[in-house]
């Protein structure tokens, strides 16, 4: 089993909020988080199948008196070697402010996207995407007894001979409470929850993967 681990980039800059994307280099997680901020951690848990081939079997051979006779079995095998990532990207927000995190740039289907806006009524018939990009909107909140509360919403953007746009999909934001500190997972390829999973699954197709997950951990001071 072999281990990889790089950066993903973070999306946007929005009042009050640092996003910390490619350019940072492993003492990015040393940063203090100051005062009134959380830093959240968002990391995409991947793996995937690739080909290894090797040579098995073995060799009969008889000896006589006469000389050597006999035969030769080699056999040559493929296996699947499982390969895990962990991409991840670092936010740091202000408490009750928002960023968003890019998940895939550009989707490489956008029919299911397509119908899931108009099906909401987020879009009419007439519009027909050309291109969809799908982002996680973060908003963490500092509780008590070093709590902190998470939102996520699911946003898209898209492109279209009608315009240009971005919706928030609000009936698929999710809310958890986790403790400082404590890793969680919020969705995956093989969840239940319809738009972050086909989020995932686009990202999956993007990257080649297979089991995608995205597990979020939060910080204050």
């Amino acid at each position: 089993m072999a281990m990889g681990m790089r950066r993903a980039a973070a999306s946007l800059m929005l009042g009050g909020v640092v996003l910390l994307g490619p350019g940072a280099d492993a003492q990015t997680s040393l940063i203090p988080v100051p005062p009134g901020h959380v830093k959240v951690t968002v990391e995409f848990r991947q793996a995937g199948q690739r080909a290894q081939s090797g040579i098995a079997g073995g060799t009969v051979i008889q000896v006589d008196p006469k000389g050597v006779t006999g035969s030769a079995r080699v056999q040559a095998q493929e296996s699947q070697r499982t390969v895990r990532q962990h991409i991840e990207s670092f936010l740091l927000v202000q408490d009750g402010g928002e960023a968003r995190l890019t998940v895939v740039e550009q989707v490489p289907e956008i029919v299911w996207f397509q119908q899931y806006a108009h099906r909401h009524r987020y879009i009419t018939e007439a519009v027909v995407f050309r291109q969809v990009g799908t982002f996680l909107a973060v908003r963490p909140t500092i509780l008590p007894d070093k709590r902190i509360r998470v939102k996520i919403t699911p946003q898209i953007s898209y492109r279209s001979d009608q315009g240009d746009g971005t919706i928030s999909l609000v009936e698929a934001s999710t809310e958890v409470v986790v403790q400082r500190g404590q890793p969680i997972t919020i969705g995956g390829t093989d969840g239940r929850g319809e738009v972050l999973r086909e989020f995932l699954l686009g990202y999956e197709r993007v990257h080649q993967a297979n089991h995608v997950s995205i597990v979020l951990t939060a910080e204050s001071p």
